[in-house]
């Protein structure tokens, strides 16, 4: 318990040390790269979100009609139900952003990783196209099956939450940490992979090391939350900050 509290502070304070470790090797460049494919991934997943919600409003405007003598009521229900639409969709559009980063920004977290650890290591490895393509499909299948792993446990708390409602706002934090634990999950096995480690293994050392993966994911999943820099920045700082951290105490 002491370890696991001890590696999630200062797997939080590893992002500091990103932010210092990018300014000192000059990786200003990779970073903004990434910012940019960032933000096309995000515009993508919001114009589908958006066009998508349009159509469900309006199917549950015709879907559920008032009488006569509801008209002013119907109007206000309309306005209540499209502002909760909108908002449920801000977080659904959130949560689906970073599970899209886990899938198609597979590749720009492969070449950060790889690019730190080379820098950590003290060593030279030049990009070969072959290892990237591996790195990459080994990536977006390890998102595949944390992203899996998540959904159940995700399920089974709110079914949770349908059975015993009192416990709602427990369960609601817990749904965020566990978000924050697979989302970490992920980063750090971009460092597993640089030095070898299979799936089982890499999950192996996910799990001894929890404190390090929720602390990581946690400050993900609140970096995220900050406006326009979150969303751009706040993946690349976190598989950064994951093998800084993990590097100290994986051996």
């Amino acid at each position: 318990m002491i370890r696991f509290f001890r590696e999630f502070s200062q797997s939080t304070l590893a992002y500091y040390e990103a932010f210092q470790f990018v300014k000192r090797h000059k990786m200003k460049g990779f970073i903004l790269g990434a910012a940019f494919f960032n933000f096309f991934a995000f515009i993508f997943v919001g114009l589908i979100a958006w066009l998508y919600t349009g159509k469900l409003i309006d199917f549950i405007y015709t879907a559920f009609s008032f009488p006569e003598d509801w008209k002013e009521w119907g109007s206000i229900l309309q306005i209540i139900i499209s502002i909760f639409i909108r908002l449920l969709l801000i977080s659904l559009y959130i949560n689906l952003y970073k599970y899209v980063v886990l899938l198609i920004f597979a590749p720009v977290l492969a070449i950060l990783s790889e690019r730190t650890q080379n820098i950590l290591n003290q060593q030279k490895k030049s990009i070969n196209l072959v290892r990237l393509i591996s790195e990459i499909g080994r990536g977006m299948l390890m998102a595949i099956i944390l992203i899996n792993l998540n959904l159940l446990l995700y399920l089974a708390l709110i079914s949770l939450s349908l059975i015993l409602p009192f416990l709602s706002p427990a369960l609601a934090i817990s749904v965020f940490l566990l978000e924050s634990f697979f989302f970490g999950a992920s980063m750090l096995d971009y460092r597993n992979e640089y030095f070898h480690l299979d799936i089982k293994t890499s999950l192996n050392k996910i799990f001894e090391h929890k404190g390090l993966v929720l602390g990581n994911g946690l400050a993900l999943n609140l970096f995220i939350l900050i406006p326009i820099v979150g969303v751009l920045f706040a993946p690349s700082f976190a598989v950064i900050a994951a093998g800084i951290h993990a590097n100290k105490v994986i051996r």
